[in-house]
């Protein structure tokens, strides 16, 4: 907590840095009560102020509903499992190579989605590591601290970490959301807070992707805030972490959105329901005559045949959504296919 009798004196410190919670009162409330946090958070690094700052006038539309879809997304998330078959993967990859216990920095956390999938989930006792949640809603770090969760708000081009304390930086769900212009300085800085042999792993969809073209079609004309943002390319992936100087490999990978129920209707309910909630696109859903007719829509939206034709390798995933039968439920599972950038820092 070095620095906090500076950082109490100064008018920053009094300002709403979550909501209902100053800056002073988080760094002498919230902050020690997280080991974690404790260790590597820096708020006086060169330009903390200006960052602050921008913070401070930011408002995103992952605040609440009447921004965007804040609201409906949380409302969604509280089923942390739902994305578990990606999370897992992008945690696997983070993770040290040598099975030790690592810390991961997980840069567009939410609300704490991937920490509280890892805590949750059976499988998640196999996968070592600790994440740290950050974000720039001061309304998702809010819920992602009322977790139980170590969180730290924050934009993706200006980290309130030290360098070198981190095993690994993701930066996943959201990437797209990232202005073309910052995109290279937040790699910078998810190298620089990562430790020597740590990796940074950055998850988007490409941008010829059926999710992007969902994003342009179904979600920018239909909600609050729309959702005019840039999808990587594999090729845009690399040259950010060449222009970096640390070459990262670009893989693709499943990420399906995976909700079970008691019969098959039941299961298309509930994920068309989690889908409108997800994206803020309820009004859509709502306007479609009966159950049948929202599911044909994720059939359309979601079908991933030609996109996996085009991929350079061989891709053996699931490119319809489905229900089938599991452990006594019917699951409903709906594709998406990500490309991810893994990078090391060089040791």
């Amino acid at each position: 907590m070095a620095g906090l009798v500076n950082m109490h004196a100064d008018a920053l410190a009094e300002e709403n840095y979550l909501p209902s919670m100053t800056l002073d009162s988080y760094l002498r409330n919230v902050v020690p009560t997280h080991p974690l946090l404790n260790s590597v958070l820096d708020f006086e690094r060169p330009d903390a102020d200006e960052a602050l700052k921008r913070l401070f006038a930011t408002t995103t539309e992952f605040d609440s509903d009447f921004t965007g879809r804040g609201d409906s997304y949380r409302r969604a998330q509280r089923d942390a499992s739902v994305r578990w078959t990606g999370a897992r993967q992008l945690l696997q990859l983070a993770a040290p190579t040598d099975g030790a216990e690592g810390t991961v920095l997980d840069v567009l956390g939410g609300d704490g989605l991937i920490a509280r999938a890892l805590s949750g989930h059976p499988e998640g006792a196999e996968v070592n590591l600790s994440i740290l949640t950050g974000d720039l809603s001061g309304e998702m770090v809010g819920q992602a601290l009322a977790h139980g969760l170590p969180a730290v708000r924050q934009a993706a081009d200006h980290l309130f970490l030290r360098d070198n304390t981190m095993d690994a930086v993701l930066l996943a769900y959201g990437t797209h959301h990232i202005a073309p212009q910052e995109r290279l300085c937040a790699i910078t800085e998810a190298l620089r807070v990562t430790r020597p042999g740590g990796r940074v792993v950055l998850h988007d969809f490409d941008e010829h992707s059926p999710m992007a073209y969902f994003f342009s079609d179904i979600v920018h004309p239909n909600t609050a805030a729309g959702h005019d943002y840039v999808h990587f390319s594999r090729e845009l992936l690399a040259g950010l972490f060449d222009q970096a100087g640390t070459p990262a490999r670009v893989i693709d990978m499943y990420d399906p959105l995976i909700v079970a129920g008691y019969t098959e209707d039941d299961a298309r309910q509930r994920m068309c329901e989690y889908v409108a909630d997800m994206y803020g696109v309820r009004s859509v859903f709502d306007a479609l005559e009966g159950p049948e007719a929202r599911w044909r829509l994720l059939e359309h939206c979601f079908g991933h045949e030609k996109y996996l034709a085009s991929l350079p390798g061989e891709a053996n995933f699931t490119s319809q959504p489905v229900v089938y039968r599991a452990n006594g439920l019917f699951v409903a599972e709906v594709p998406r296919v990500a490309i991810v950038a893994l990078a090391q820092k060089a040791g």
